[in-house]
């Protein structure tokens, strides 16, 4: 986050899909802003402007399981994945993956904690939003770390029969979406509280 230079942390080495991603820690002294891939519980302890994305859960598991075809090999789960070459169902029966949301990164976390959570799919409308939230000048248009488009990847995302069996697979992770969408309904009126 280039705004913000040497007051943001990077934090991509405690991935809730390793065993570094149950660790816990302090909100870093001096630090204005950490983002990556870490369980909400992370920085439980810290008091701070709590926000993120989400995307809806069988796009954003479509989305990894690309992803991780092209990246080269990271840790012990995607080490199976490269090894094995699950089909998108197989994947979504990864350990961590059938509840990524709802579990891996925000199990036991208040969602009421966070001041503002965006929606992948209103990133044109969600992003000023945030900005204006901030006082911080972000566009929509800059969109980093976009896995790049396939034949593959385009068949998958339309076969009618392959996204209902993943939201059926899912279907922890897609109730919890759409609770936290109906809330950001609600949200842009004024603060609410989930049910």
């Amino acid at each position: 986050m280039k705004l913000l230079g040497d007051k943001v942390v990077l934090d991509y080495d405690h991935d809730p899909l390793t065993p570094a991603g149950m660790e816990t820690a302090d909100f870093p002294d001096g630090k204005t802003l950490v983002m990556g891939h870490f369980r909400a519980q992370r920085y439980a302890s810290a008091n701070a402007f709590w926000m993120t994305f989400l995307r809806h859960p069988v796009d954003n598991l479509i989305s990894i399981y690309f992803f991780w075809k092209v990246l080269p090999e990271t840790y012990a789960l995607h080490a199976r994945f490269l090894r094995e070459q699950p089909s998108i169902l197989e994947f979504a029966m990864y350990p961590g993956f059938k509840a990524l949301m709802s579990e891996t990164y925000f199990g036991g976390f208040d969602m009421n904690r966070f001041d503002f959570i965006g929606f992948y799919e209103n990133r044109d409308s969600d992003i000023p939003r945030l900005a204006k939230a901030l006082n911080l000048p972000l566009v929509a248009v800059v969109h980093e770390n976009r896995t790049s488009e396939s034949a593959e990847r385009l068949e998958v995302e339309s076969d009618v029969s392959v996204r209902r069996k993943l939201t059926d697979l899912l279907a922890e992770d897609v109730a919890f979406y759409k609770r936290l969408r109906r809330r950001a309904v609600v949200q842009k009126a004024g603060r609410c509280e989930l049910e």
